[in-house]
């Protein structure tokens, strides 16, 4: 992650667009596939996945945690930006997978609603993957350096992609992309939320604002609580922004 300073939108458009086309033409594939939340980072990606001219597939995985405003600002940028895409609930194999492991997860402790979240980034994950292998096509992950500094991604789910074009961009400079591209204001407009459970907010969830995350990589004075909750959730995800540890001897 390389924090972009200079930020001059258009050009890094530019840039990314044809950054995206090379990737995928050098991996090499045939297009690529993108989960859609309706928020801002998967609404930017698609969009400039698009402006490379290649094949590009956008999937709809709802569970019922989500919100219905979530899918229909999903389905209003894919129509603008007439792409092939395609809905399916999550929610018959969570609920299969909750059913079998009910003797390990049914537990009280502090970590169930992050598990049960956990798997449903991952079941995404799985059907991202499946329709990438099918077509010969590259998963685009959403991740921005904001997500990606405090580990605010589910590893091996939302985490798990084969490109990362908005890994340097702070959220700020993501939603000023989002204005360039012309995404929905809806989108715009709205809390950014993993949609993992109801009523939920990154913000509210990390405790801490992404202005304050923007600044904290800018190296500006923040406050010493908004300090102590960014160093916290940092701290205890180094392993998420790692590959496996193996030996070596």
């Amino acid at each position: 992650m390389k924090i972009v300073k200079n930020f001059i939108v258009e050009q890094y458009s530019n840039n990314l667009i044809k950054w995206l086309k090379e990737t995928c033409i050098k991996y090499p594939a045939e297009g690529f596939v993108i989960g859609i939340s309706g928020g801002i980072d998967s609404a930017v990606a698609a969009s400039l996945a698009v402006k490379t001219g290649l094949p590009t597939t956008a999937l709809i995985l709802p569970s019922k945690n989500n919100q219905d405003q979530d899918m229909q600002d999903g389905i209003e940028l894919i129509k603008n930006l007439n792409i092939e895409y395609h809905t399916v609930s999550i929610q018959p194999a969570y609920d299969t997978f909750i059913e079998s492991t009910f003797n390990f997860t049914n537990s009280q402790n502090d970590r169930q609603h992050v598990i049960k979240g956990n798997a449903q980034a991952r079941l995404r994950m799985m059907y991202l993957y499946a329709y990438a292998q099918q077509n010969n096509r590259i998963v685009i992950g959403t991740d921005n350096a904001c997500e990606w500094y405090m580990g605010y991604f589910t590893k091996f789910g939302d985490g798990a992609a084969d490109i990362l074009p908005l890994i340097n961009l702070k959220k700020s400079q993501v939603f000023e992309l989002g204005k360039y591209l012309k995404v929905p204001k809806n989108i715009i407009q709205k809390d950014p939320s993993a949609g993992l459970w109801q009523g939920q907010t990154d913000e509210d969830e990390m405790g801490v604002t992404y202005k304050e995350i923007d600044d904290f990589l800018d190296g500006k004075e923040i406050s010493e609580k908004a300090l102590e909750r960014i160093s916290f959730w940092h701290n205890r995800s180094h392993h998420k922004r790692s590959m496996a540890f193996t030996p070596n001897f």
